[in-house]
Parts: structure tokens; C-alpha cells; sequence
């Protein structure tokens, strides 16, 4: 994936809104108004969001009747997401000194 891409595709995703409705749709597909019901945004703003993503590739739909419904296209790549940052690695901290005595500076 080219830099310019990844960086667009975290821009997308790193909203707190889309991130919430990608989570509740890692659950399963969800129409519009059932999202709206569980997201606790307007409608205006939940089209907006849902927009973004599909523009993105990230999410997709389909039309039942007056309704659209909308289902994660890549969902491992969602919940590898979700997994990166909701687990609590090990930190590495580093003094001056140790980056003096262990890595070579120019």
C-alpha cells in the first residue's frame, strides 16, 4: 500500500464517529436506520460518516426496498485495527543515555 493511500485510509478511519460504527458493524451488516438507533448522531452526520467510508472501500451496501444496508468489505483488516490499538503492549522507554551508549550517532 503506498504511503499517500495508508495515510488517507487512517484519516478515514480515524474518526471517533466511524470508528464507532465500524465496531457496531463488525457485529454484522446493519441498515442505515438501525445504525442511527445505536450510533447517537443525527442522521445528516450518520450519512456523512457512512459516505466516507464507503468512499473509502471500507464499507459497502446494498439496497432492500427504500432501505441500505451496510456491511463491512475488509473486515480483518477492521478488526486488526481494533486489535492493534485496544491491546496494551509493552512500552519501551529510553533515557538519553541509553540511546548515547547503544546506538551509534552522527
Amino acid at each position: 500500500m503506498h504511503d499517500d493511500k495508508t495515510a488517507n485510509l487512517l484519516k478515514v478511519i480515524g474518526h471517533p464517529v466511524r470508528l464507532r460504527i465500524l465496531r457496531f458493524l463488525l457485529k454484522g451488516p446493519s441498515c442505515a436506520t438501525l445504525t442511527n438507533r445505536n450510533i447517537d448522531i443525527s442522521q445528516p452526520n450518520l450519512s456523512q460518516h457512512l459516505k466516507a467510508l464507503t468512499e473509502a472501500e471500507i464499507l459497502d451496501f446494498c439496497k432492500l426496498g427504500t432501505k441500505r444496508c451496510f456491511y463491512i468489505v475488509r473486515p480483518d483488516f477492521v478488526k486488526k485495527i481494533f486489535e492493534l490499538f485496544d491491546n496494551d503492549e509493552e512500552r519501551v522507554t529510553l533515557r538519553k543515555d541509553d540511546l548515547r551508549n547503544n546506538y551509534a550517532t552522527e
